[in-house]
């Protein structure tokens, strides 16, 4: 713990569970008042200092809400981790038109409202934005048309949020995580006629150790980010994948 992020104000968006959960109790180890605005109610209450509000990212009026809720409580916002997201497993041709539009909405519409609401304040407190895109927003894997066309829509989103308000003392970031040993990565091996196979092909692969990266792998990257140790850091994404980007990716599939 520390207190580095002390006297901010965070909203995490998904943060009831997986990454998020670990980026929202990392912040307020290092300080920070954290929101957790999720659709889906937490899992965990062993933190009666991360607040929680119900959040439907892709909805306008219940984004404004939460933003306008959480402004008027603590009368400022210095950091918001857009990290909401889902996932869907199809080639293009697999993919309904019912999926491509849920995903979207959820991955890059959430974060496009997300980051509209939230500008403002963020100019007038100096903060910081960060996105969560993966290493699918570089290099695409075989079934995740979708997914992958999403988190490059927010790399390059966060980009552009960077250069629009940069002047006006804006920071926007965006983190590309890698395999994380998650409960959906654990879906994932599961679904699969050979789970552990499945399973001791991907670490095995994973060039750092021969591990999956952990929740709070991902959490220190979103902490160091979000300090003042990066005030310099805008319009970026940083890859936090354990070097499995530096060479062949995907080989297990």
């Amino acid at each position: 713990m520390s207190d580095r992020l002390a006297g901010k104000v965070a909203i995490v968006t998904g943060a009831s569970r997986g990454i998020g959960e670990a980026i929202a109790r990392r912040l307020a180890d290092d300080g920070a008042t954290v929101v957790n605005a999720s659709i889906i109610d937490p899992t965990f209450d062993d933190r009666p200092d991360i607040e929680f509000e119900h959040l439907d990212v892709t909805s306008a009026e219940s984004v404004n809400q939460v933003v306008a809720k959480v402004v008027e409580k603590y009368g400022r916002l210095d950091i918001v981790m857009n990290n909401a997201g889902t996932e869907i497993e199809k080639s293009v041709p697999d993919t309904s038109e019912e999926e491509w539009d849920f995903v979207m909405n959820v991955n890059v519409k959430g974060v496009f409202l997300m980051s509209k609401a939230v500008i403002g304040h963020l100019i007038e407190s100096k903060g910081v934005l960060i996105n969560q895109a993966s290493i699918n927003a570089y290099w695409a894997e075989p079934d995740l048309a979708v997914y992958s066309t999403s988190k490059a829509a927010v790399l390059q989103l966060t980009k552009c949020i960077a250069l629009d308000h940069g002047r006006d003392g804006l920071r926007a970031v965006a983190i590309c995580p890698g395999y994380v040993r998650t409960d959906m990565t654990e879906q994932y091996f599961e679904s699969q006629a050979d789970p552990a196979a499945v399973r001791a092909g991907m670490t095995g692969k994973m060039p750092l150790n021969n591990r999956l990266a952990e929740p709070s792998d991902i959490a220190s990257m979103a902490a160091f980010l979000a300090s003042d140790d990066a005030s310099y850091l805008s319009g970026q994404a940083f890859v936090v994948d354990g070097a499995l980007s530096a060479g062949r990716a995907f080989e297990w599939h």
